[in-house]
């Protein structure tokens, strides 16, 4: 074999810890596999409490391939069920989010159960007598409900941990941010992309490619402050890119000297990622929060939010738009360049034409150290039970036992 060709074929001369396989990507085991051992027993972000303001405000979700519904009930507790019918399983709700009225109608019988999941009538009940079924014993499935620094989270997984543990050190940075006022969502677009979700949390958590954005060669790699910053890593593989200023004039943009948001310095920039979806961008004067939901190995829903504070008034307000499109939103300047990256990656993976990722440099976890992203995939490996660099191997047998076992994964 030409040596070209085997380096290309055979895995980089690297730590294992340093590189992919990026079948990981493309491979419907691992792909079910993450739906169940990830998105089913991790805490999924939902959405903002202030989008659930009022009782009957509900939205709907996918987490682990199961279908929920959260809902603010009559009592102010928001609450999470299967958006599914007890009877034939028909789904309580159609649409993504709404305000409902008088609790949950099935469309398909018309059984109706109160916001509490309580079943509160059955049709023509009569029927069922001689069976004993009543509507006491057919009440929505419950799913595990979390609020904290104004964001809803939701867990398919019964006995998880509060997520105040969950979230370990990294609470600290979001109450600091996000927990001093109250937030409110000015912007909201959902887009399905052509690609895996975790090339979008890779996209989202490194800081190398900012490279590519002219935008951010001119505001932050071109001064000597911005490569002065630090990750800080931590449990569960959350992580946070610390603040440093951006210099937008440099670009031809208003400064983000005034209005900023909790916590954040004058055309301050940081980044914090919550396992094993989220990111939580804040520059100066908006925030914009990303989610995740895999619909298939290359194929993923991705929801983004501006989000400003709600004591805002009609100027600030104005300004904050404008500030958060200029970079983001389906016109701005960054995000359009970011998905045409990770779907052409995609695209590549998918026939074989690309075998491995390399994450390599390491840079005292200034920003452009892949740490982050090491740390994040072994995470990955160790709840998702494949090895990041070698699906193969982790199909074997005494891999699998080793994997059940809690292995490092770094070797």
């Amino acid at each position: 074999m030409n040596d070209l060709v085997r380096r290309w074929e055979e895995p980089p001369d690297l730590p294992t810890t340093h590189f992919l396989d990026n079948r990981i990507h493309t491979d419907w085991d691992v792909f079910r596999a993450e739906q169940r051992k990830l998105f089913g027993d991790c805490w999924k972000f939902l959405c903002l409490e202030t989008e659930l303001s009022e009782p009957g405000d509900y939205r709907v979700s996918e987490v682990g391939g199961f279908p929920v519904i959260t809902v603010r009930a009559e009592d102010g507790a928001l609450r999470s069920f299967f958006n599914t019918c007890p009877h034939r399983g028909a789904p309580l709700v159609r649409d993504e989010h709404g305000r409902l009225k008088r609790g949950f109608q099935c469309m398909y019988h018309l059984w109706t159960f109160d916001l509490d999941g309580q079943c509160t009538s059955i049709s023509r009940v009569e029927g069922y007598k001689a069976a004993g079924l009543t509507k006491e014993k057919v009440g929505l499935r419950p799913v595990r409900t979390a609020v904290t620094c104004g964001l809803v989270f939701v867990s398919i997984n019964d006995d998880i941990e509060p997520i105040e543990d969950f979230l370990g050190p990294m609470h600290d940075h979001m109450k600091k941010h996000l927990a001093a006022e109250e937030l409110e969502v000015f912007h909201y677009h959902r887009a399905e992309v052509r690609t895996n979700w975790k090339l979008w949390v890779d996209n989202n958590s490194e800081i190398y490619h900012d490279l590519m954005h002219v935008l951010n060669r001119k505001t932050g790699v071109a001064h000597p402050e911005y490569h002065e910053r630090r990750w800080r890593l931590y449990p569960n593989s959350h992580n946070v890119i610390l603040e440093g200023p951006m210099n937008y004039v440099s670009a031809g943009l208003d400064g983000r000297a005034e209005h900023t948001m909790p916590g954040i310095s004058s055309n301050g920039m940081m980044i914090m990622e919550v396992f094993p979806d989220v990111m939580i961008n804040i520059r100066a004067t908006a925030i914009r929060i990303d989610s995740i939901t895999p619909m298939e190995p290359g194929l993923s829903l991705i929801e983004y939010r501006g989000i400003g504070l709600k004591s805002d008034s009609a100027d600030v307000r104005e300004m904050r738009v404008r500030h958060h499109n200029q970079i983001w939103g389906p016109a701005g300047r960054n995000l359009p360049e970011d998905i045409a990256c990770v779907e052409a990656q995609w695209r590549n993976m998918s026939v074989g034409a690309s075998r491995y990722s390399i994450f390599a440099r390491e840079e005292e976890l200034r920003p452009h150290d892949d740490s982050n992203l090491r740390a994040y995939y072994q995470e990955w490996g160790r709840r998702v039970g494949y090895w990041p660099h070698d699906i193969e191997a982790s199909r074997q047998p005494e891999i699998v036992a080793a994997a059940a076992m809690g292995p490092t994964l770094s070797s």
